[in-house]
């Protein structure tokens, strides 16, 4: 159903809710693409650099890894998942913000944001992309995920806690990202087990222009 209530403030209270279950969603015999998809943006970056996680939650296994080899710097908008981050990662970075209204003044080398976007109302998705080239290096990489199918904004039951979500049809977020300024070098869609259930999600590794 939808509501008038403020998303972010539904998101926020969502993932503090359910900082302890979160990780249980991913099944040990179904892995996520996650993974695989980070480990082939990392392989792009050159050890040392810069990466930031957007959503990082608890840290694992994303930033873990991002750590393992660059400077990580995950930020989240639950202050129960931060905290946990910064137990489970001590060498890395951690930011509790709001993602429309942070900002860093030193630039990435690349990006990964991990089931983000579709927290945020649809109609901010075209900033999110404009922040992400602005806080990339130019010919840096984003990697982000995000729910293909066309919702203009729903407040559902996500692990017996309201959850908001809103995201544009793939054909659409692709444009947006273009837009943006980025290439896309990859998109496809592949679906996840969480839990007893199967979600597709469109992935996107795509590349700020050296000159832009």
């Amino acid at each position: 159903m939808a509501t008038e209530a403020d998303p972010r403030k539904i998101v926020e209270s969502g993932y503090d809710s359910v900082a302890g279950r979160y990780a249980e969603l991913e099944p040990p015999e179904h892995e996520w693409p996650r993974m695989r998809w980070l480990r082939d943006l990392l392989g792009r970056v050159r050890p040392g650099e810069r990466v930031l996680d957007v959503g990082c939650g608890n840290g694992i296994p994303a930033t873990r890894e991002i750590a393992l080899a660059h400077q990580a710097v995950g930020v989240d908008i639950s202050a129960a998942q931060i905290a946990r981050a910064r137990e489970n990662v001590p060498d890395a970075e951690f930011v509790h913000s709001d993602l429309a209204e942070i900002e860093f003044e030193q630039a990435f080398a690349a990006i990964a944001s991990f089931y983000v976007i579709e927290h945020l109302p649809r109609d901010e998705h075209a900033e999110i992309f404009g922040r992400f080239h602005r806080w990339l290096a130019p010919g840096g990489h984003l990697l982000f995920t995000i729910e293909p199918d066309d919702e203009p904004g729903i407040v559902g039951d996500w692990l017996d806690t309201p959850m908001f979500f809103s995201q544009h049809d793939a054909e659409t977020t692709l444009a947006l990202v273009r837009a943006a300024g980025f290439e896309v070098l990859r998109a496809e869609v592949e679906t996840q087990v969480e839990g007893d259930r199967e979600v597709a999600y469109l992935w996107v590794l795509a590349r700020r222009g050296s000159g832009n």
